[in-house]
């Protein structure tokens, strides 16, 4: 059997995690799984996490990382339906190794089939940003919100959420923490930004929330910023976490909640897709990719071969608004 490389996580560990790049058979599919043949897969900040045993689930190590990728189905089980060899998918792990690496097995129901003009590298960050900018946007529009607030709003997602509200038209209240963040956005169109550094942040935030009825928010960094969304937000505000960059809790007022029926939610986008139904996934999915080239298009500012998988994480770390860093195998 054929050996392959894969990025694997020796031990979990919130300062240190041990990784290492290790060889190991290629797996076989088992009758209800496909092997993916690996081209591109990004570094989110959920991997992040998961390598430092943070996030919502821990996989037993030795396992490898990485959540989602893109590449090409080389072999299938027996009771796959809609996945033939050679067809080009974007594609997220499933419960075993994962996909910082040349190969890797997932179910049916974690993998897309790609639309005809769909790039690998376009597809390589399709699953986590792009589809969680979608259920976000739409579920503001569904409830009928009249505008959204975001934090982190110069993250690759961030970006996505500003150009989806655009083109269906919902007022947008960006929050930032640096300057050229506010200029990056402003070019890419944002009329309402508002930095969480300045002195006046929670005044203007306020301010701007009264003025378009704010009573939808996504939040992606927690502490103290998530808090202060909260308490700026009108009657009946609600905020949905679906990060948290800053590692810190999110300390909520009852009062808020009593008297003025505001919420805290969180979202992952694991739960959401369960709640939909791979059916009805699948189908949202399929629209959300005709935007790949346009709302949803992602930077790719460098690539590294899986052997230089630690200059990657360290380059990643330091450069996170500026594009995405994937691992090509």
């Amino acid at each position: 059997m054929e050996d392959m490389k894969a990025v694997t996580i020796l031990k979990y560990d919130e300062i240190a995690p041990v990784l290492e790049l290790r060889e190991k058979e290629i797996p076989v599919p088992k009758d209800n799984e496909v092997l993916i043949k690996i081209h591109a897969s990004p570094i989110n900040p959920s991997d992040l996490m998961f390598i430092r045993g943070l996030y919502g689930i821990k996989k037993k190590a030795p396992v490898s990382a990485g959540f989602e990728a893109s590449g090409t189905v080389a072999a299938v089980g027996k009771d796959i339906k809609s996945l033939k060899p050679n067809m080009q998918v974007s594609c997220v792990a499933g419960h075993n190794d994962g996909a910082w690496a040349e190969y890797m097995v997932t179910t049916e129901e974690n993998c897309l089939p790609l639309i005809e003009g769909i790039t690998l590298d376009e597809a390589s960050s399709f699953f986590v940003n792009p589809m969680t900018a979608w259920a976000m946007v739409t579920r503001c529009q569904n409830e009928n919100h009249a505008a959204m607030i975001q934090t982190a709003s110069a993250s690759a997602l961030g970006k996505m959420v500003v150009r989806l509200c655009s083109e269906k038209k919902i007022p947008l209240i960006n929050i930032v923490r640096k300057k050229e963040q506010e200029d990056t956005l402003r070019e890419l169109g944002a009329e309402f930004i508002i930095n969480s550094e300045s002195p006046n942040f929670a005044k203007e935030l306020y301010k701007t929330a009264k003025k378009l009825n704010a009573t939808y928010a996504i939040d992606a960094v927690a502490g103290e910023t998530a808090q202060t969304v909260l308490e700026c937000m009108p009657y009946a505000g609600k905020i949905i976490c679906y990060g948290a960059l800053s590692e810190k809790p999110i300390s909520v007022n009852a009062g808020m909640m009593i008297f003025q029926n505001k919420k805290v939610e969180g979202y992952w986008l694991s739960s959401w897709i369960y709640s939909l139904g791979i059916e009805e996934f699948q189908k949202q999915a399929k629209e959300a990719q005709k935007y790949l080239k346009t709302i949803f298009q992602t930077k790719i500012n460098k690539k590294y071969p899986l052997d230089q998988y630690q200059e990657g994480l360290e380059y990643y770390k330091a450069h996170m608004t500026e594009g995405k860093v994937v691992f090509v195998a």
